[in-house]
């Protein structure tokens, strides 16, 4: 009978093969995604990526809907600093981490005096009661989930103007602070006419709210919205399908405003990003 002697030599030599067969085999399955992704976005921005290899998306440990053709988005709020990690996986357990840092943004400080004080601070019990009612409408609106994939198509700035307010900027009416501002302003002519951003369904459609005014809420899918808000007229109406460019209303001053623009709002469910970064891909 033979006896078989290990040396520490050779358990060492072994320790090292099961560490070189491990490190293969934890490369092939990460390896067999690729992240489209890149390393890193401004706050505000809106990802849009594409990945059919993968059958679960999470953003830091949250699933988000893929469509049939691997197209997901997710937004990076005004306030987020710590890096996000995107961990993709399928049914054999093969997966990828891939983490976006967050490039922090200066935002302006706007002040904004002259508003009648009722639309600052109302105090009529009445005007509150509307104010929470519309408030109810419009997140609702936000909640609304479509499997549409208009979102991956690029968005066009929905009118022409000169940009009088930017997204995430503090918001100081009659001298009180208010929310950072959600989107962007732009100023110009009464009656000019706005646009749809990108394709979608509309899902809102009013001509007075009371802070807003004229306001129309269009969907792109998986959570994308697009709003427009103070408009002198509404010119479509809910479950109605836009294209890009379509003329949807025109520019006014309707709700709380103090001249003609267009307040313009990319929202992912109740996350705002900013517009403008839209333009830039």
């Amino acid at each position: 009978m033979h006896r078989l002697t290990w040396h520490l030599t050779d358990i060492k030599s072994l320790m090292v093969l099961i560490n070189r067969v491990f490190l293969l085999l934890f490369y092939f399955n990460v390896c067999v995604f690729s992240s489209e992704l890149s390393k890193s976005f401004p706050q505000g921005s809106l990802v849009i990526g594409q990945n059919n290899e993968a059958n679960e998306i999470f953003v830091d440990g949250e699933p988000i809907k893929i469509s049939h053709d691997g197209y997901y988005v997710f937004p990076i709020s005004r306030e987020q600093i710590e890096p996000i990690n995107v961990t993709y996986s399928n049914s054999d357990g093969i997966f990828l981490i891939h983490q976006i840092s967050i490039e922090k943004q200066d935002y302006d400080i706007q002040r904004i005096d002259g508003l009648p004080e009722q639309m600052v601070t109302p105090l009529d019990d009445n005007i509150i009661k509307r104010i929470v009612a519309e408030n109810e409408v419009i997140k609702e609106a936000k909640k609304l989930d479509m499997d549409l994939t208009y979102f991956k198509e690029e968005f066009i700035q929905p009118t022409t103007g000169i940009i009088s307010g930017v997204f995430g900027s503090q918001r100081i009416l009659n001298g009180k602070a208010k929310s950072p501002h959600r989107g962007i302003d732009i100023a110009t002519d009464e009656g000019t006419p706005v646009m749809s951003c990108n394709e979608g369904i509309v899902i809102h459609a009013e001509s007075d709210l009371y802070y807003t005014g004229g306001t129309i809420i269009i969907d792109h899918g998986h959570g994308v919205k697009s709003i427009y808000a103070h408009l002198s007229s509404v010119n479509v109406e809910v479950n109605q399908k836009v294209s890009k460019k379509d003329i949807i209303g025109k520019v006014g001053s309707t709700g709380r405003s103090t001249g003609p623009h267009l307040h313009w709002g990319v929202m992912v469910f109740n996350t705002y990003v900013d517009p403008l970064l839209l333009l830039e891909n």
